[in-house]
């Protein structure tokens, strides 16, 4: 097993595309709001920005993490707007997005059990490779009838994934700019240079430079729990193996810490 402990940047040579910087810039109501307003063609009222936001939608699971959580406040019912920068092609982003929607929903519900408390919703990637293969740079769904594409179903959830590789590609010139910038660290307008201005004042900033030394402090200890709950695992399957073969329990609770009872129960 690899305990080695990861190799993090300096806080200097951190981009917009690491987690870190991306949340420390867009959780600046100025940043997120005019790049919602040009990437969806929408109107948006007063928001509140969340960085690393955590929700839970059982007390029993873990936290899930969201990049930015955008909430439009409009008299009491706005949208939400979910940022992520996704580096690494998990193979599995729409399905992360239909349980990042579920979460959402639930976090939103409370227990009133309300549907038309639900908001409308997006869920926005940001990515540098094309994972829908299809040559776009930009990637819009929305919930419409198999044989009739022009009846909508109305469930007013949205999902967006901008392959900002392939900036070159779109035609909106603000849009472009900004995966653009996403992309090469180029500043070509106005709202990217004020993104860049960020990422300056934050390489320098002291608060910032301890801002990041917890955060790789948490995700070590996250690591850490990872590499200790599959130990666990490791251990009842090895334990379950020997059971199996016929070795008393009393052999295998010695070689695995594990109570005869635990052992039984596998």
């Amino acid at each position: 097993m690899d305990c080695k402990k990861k190799k993090y940047k300096p806080l200097e040579e951190l981009t917009i595309r690491d987690n870190f910087m991306f949340v420390k810039v867009f959780s600046d109501e100025a940043i997120a709001k005019p790049f919602l307003k040009a990437l969806l063609k929408i109107e948006i009222e007063r928001v509140s920005v969340v960085g690393e936001a955590h929700q839970q939608a059982d007390p029993n699971k873990k936290y899930i993490r969201f990049d930015v959580l955008v909430k439009e406040e409009c008299n009491g019912i706005g949208r939400t707007f979910d940022l992520e920068m996704q580096m690494v092609d998990t193979k599995e982003l729409p399905l992360r997005a239909r349980y990042y929607q579920g979460i959402s929903d639930t976090e939103t519900m409370g227990n009133t059990h309300k549907y038309k408390e639900l908001k409308e919703q997006y869920i926005i990637f940001l990515c540098p490779t094309d994972i829908f293969g299809q040559e776009r740079p930009i990637y819009e769904f929305e919930n419409r009838e198999k044989n009739d594409p022009s009846l909508t179903l109305g469930d007013l959830t949205y999902k967006y994934y901008c392959n900002f590789s392939r900036y070159g590609a779109v035609t909106d010139e603000s849009v472009r700019d900004y995966l653009k910038y996403f992309a090469t660290d180029e500043a070509s307008s106005a709202a990217t240079k004020a993104i860049s201005d960020k990422v300056d004042f934050y390489h320098k900033d002291p608060k910032t430079r301890s801002d990041y030394m917890t955060f790789k402090d948490m995700l070590e200890d996250e690591r850490e729990e990872g590499r200790e709950e599959g130990r666990a695992e490791a251990c009842k399957e090895l334990a379950k193996g020997f059971r199996d073969a016929g070795i008393s329990l009393e052999v295998i609770a010695k070689q695995t810490g594990l109570t005869p009872e635990e052992i039984k129960a596998l």
